[in-house]
C-alpha cells in the first residue's frame, strides 16, 4: 500500500507531466492551446476517478478498492486502509460488547441500565424475566411506566440509594425481590435485582417458629400453672378434683414432651448428613406395627384397609423410615371424622419404584394450602389442629427424612373425596424380603 503523498510530491508529478508537453507546445507555437488540452485532460481524468470513487463508496459491496493511476491509487489505498482500520476497530469494539453481554447475562443478579430520564438503556435476560419486559420493544420507554409498584417509584424519586430496597415482583405476587440503584456514569444507573424470595421465606419461617414454640409451651404451661397455683395442698381438693387436675397436667406435659420430641427429631434430620450406609428395613412388618398402632388410636373410629406387598422392602435408615410412615399413618387418624375410611398403600409401580400411599376419606385441602404443608408449624386450620393436638411439625419430619432417601412428598386433595399422601422410593433402593433371607 502506498504512503500519503505530500503537497511536494504531488506539485512536482504533475509538474512533470506537464513539462514535456509544454516544450513541445511552445516548439511547435502552440504552447497555448496545449496546456488547455493538458488541463482539459486532467480534469476529465480526475473526474473519471472520483466517479470510481463514488460508484465504490456506494454501489460496490466489496470492500476492495478499483484500479486507479497517478494521484488517485494514493487517495483508494487511504481510503481502503481507513476502512481496514475502522472494521478492525469495530471488530474489536464487537467483541468488548459480546463479551459485556455474555459477562452480564451470566451473572446471578438482573441488570438494567437507565438514564436520567429512568429511559431503559439496556437489561440483560434474568430482568426481562423477573420484571416482566420485552426486548427490544422496552428499549427507550420509562422504568416507572413498566414497573408501577408505588413504594418502588418513592424510591427512585428519593434518590438514596444507599441502601437496597425490597419490593413484590410485578409478574409473580409470591416473588420478592430486593433491588439496588449504582451509579455508572454522569446521569446514569444501574439498577440490580435479586430473587430474595427464599430469604424473605427463611426469615418468615424464623419468625411463625418462634412464635409458634412460644404459643405451644404457653399453653399447656398455663394451664398445668393454674391448677398448680389452686392445689397448694392436695388435702383441700376432692378427690374427683385432684383427679381431674392430675389427668390434665399429665396431658399437657405429654403435649410440651411431644413437641420438644418432635423438635429434637427435626433439628437431627436437618444436620445429619444423607450420605449413609443403607441397611435392610423389613417395611411390610414395620406397617404391619404401625397398622396396629393407628387400629388402637382409632378405637374403632374409622375403616382402616391395607394393600401391602409382603415381600416388598427398602434399604435404608429404619428410624427415618418409620417417621416417614408414622406421621402420615396417624395423620389420617387424627384428621378424619368418625366413620372415614382410611386406605394404607404399599406396592410395587410399573417403574420399579416402592411407592406407599395413605388415602382418606376426610377433610380436603385447598390447593393453595398444599405447597406449604411441610413448612414447620403450618397448618390448615388451627382451631382443628388445636383439638387434635398436631403442632404442625409432622410433615416437615416426613420431607426431611424423604429427602435423605431420594424421595420426596406428594399431595393430592379432591373436594368431597378426601387426600391422598404419598411418596416413592427408586429401584436402587428396592430389596426383596426372600432374597435378604437367602443372601442372610
Amino acid at each position: 500500500m502506498n504512503h500519503s503523498p505530500s503537497i511536494w510530491q504531488i506539485t512536482s508529478r504533475l509538474f512533470w507531466y506537464y513539462l514535456p508537453i509544454a516544450v513541445v507546445g511552445f516548439l511547435l507555437n502552440i504552447w497555448y492551446s496545449v496546456t488547455i488540452a493538458f488541463c482539459l485532460i486532467v480534469i476529465i481524468s480526475n473526474y473519471r476517478q472520483m466517479l470510481k470513487l463514488t460508484h465504490w463508496l456506494w454501489h460496490q459491496r466489496g470492500i476492495y478498492p478499483p484500479k486507479a493511476h497517478g494521484l488517485w491509487s494514493s487517495v483508494f489505498d487511504g481510503i481502503y486502509g481507513q476502512q481496514r482500520r475502522n472494521a478492525k476497530k469495530r471488530t474489536e469494539l464487537s467483541t468488548i460488547v459480546r463479551r459485556f453481554r455474555l459477562g452480564a447475562e451470566s451473572l446471578p443478579d438482573a441488570v438494567l441500565l437507565f438514564d436520567e430520564h429512568r429511559h431503559i438503556l439496556w437489561c440483560n435476560q434474568l430482568a426481562q424475566d423477573m420484571l416482566g419486559l420485552k426486548w427490544p420493544t422496552d428499549k427507550g420507554n420509562r422504568l416507572d411506566n413498566l414497573v408501577r409498584h408505588p413504594a418502588f417509584i418513592d424510591y427512585l424519586d428519593e434518590e438514596n440509594f444507599s441502601a437496597p430496597y425490597d419490593i413484590p415482583s410485578p409478574t409473580k405476587e409470591h416473588i420478592r425481590l430486593e433491588v439496588r440503584v449504582v451509579p455508572y456514569e454522569t446521569n446514569k444507573w444501574t439498577l440490580l435485582i435479586r430473587d430474595i424470595t427464599h430469604l424473605h421465606q427463611l426469615e418468615q419461617m424464623r419468625k411463625d417458629f418462634i412464635a409458634n414454640v412460644s404459643h405451644e409451651l404457653k399453653t399447656p404451661l398455663t394451664v398445668m400453672r393454674g391448677y398448680l397455683e389452686m392445689t397448694p395442698n392436695k388435702n383441700d381438693l376432692s378427690e374427683e378434683m385432684w383427679q381431674k387436675a392430675q389427668m390434665m397436667m399429665m396431658q399437657q406435659a405429654t403435649r410440651m414432651n411431644d413437641l420438644v420430641e418432635q423438635l429434637l427429631s427435626l433439628s437431627k434430620l436437618e444436620g445429619q448428613n444423607p450420605d449413609f450406609a443403607p441397611a435392610f428395613v423389613d417395611v411390610p412388618s414395620l406397617l404391619e406395627i404401625l397398622t396396629n398402632e393407628a387400629k388402637s388410636i382409632s378405637n374403632g373410629r374409622h375403616i382402616i384397609e391395607t394393600n401391602i406387598d409382603d415381600e416388598l422392602c427398602l434399604l435404608g435408615l429404619s428410624t427415618e423410615l418409620r417417621s416417614a410412615f408414622s406421621n402420615l399413618v396417624f395423620n389420617a387418624i387424627r384428621y378424619t371424622p368418625d366413620n372415614g375410611k382410611i386406605t394404607i398403600n404399599w406396592h410395587k409401580t410399573r417403574t420399579g419404584n416402592a411407592k406407599f400411599s395413605v388415602i382418606d376419606t376426610g377433610p380436603s385441602i385447598q390447593a393453595s394450602h398444599i405447597p406449604r404443608l411441610t413448612e414447620r408449624f403450618y397448618r390448615v386450620d388451627e382451631a382443628r389442629a388445636r383439638h387434635t393436638g398436631g403442632a404442625g411439625l409432622g410433615l416437615s419430619i416426613v420431607k426431611h427424612a424423604l429427602n435423605h432417601h431420594q424421595s420426596k412428598l406428594e399431595i393430592s386433595s379432591e373436594l368431597g373425596k378426601g387426600s391422598e399422601f404419598s411418596f416413592q422410593f427408586l429401584p436402587t433402593l428396592v430389596a426383596l424380603r426372600a432374597v435378604n433371607q437367602a443372601v442372610g
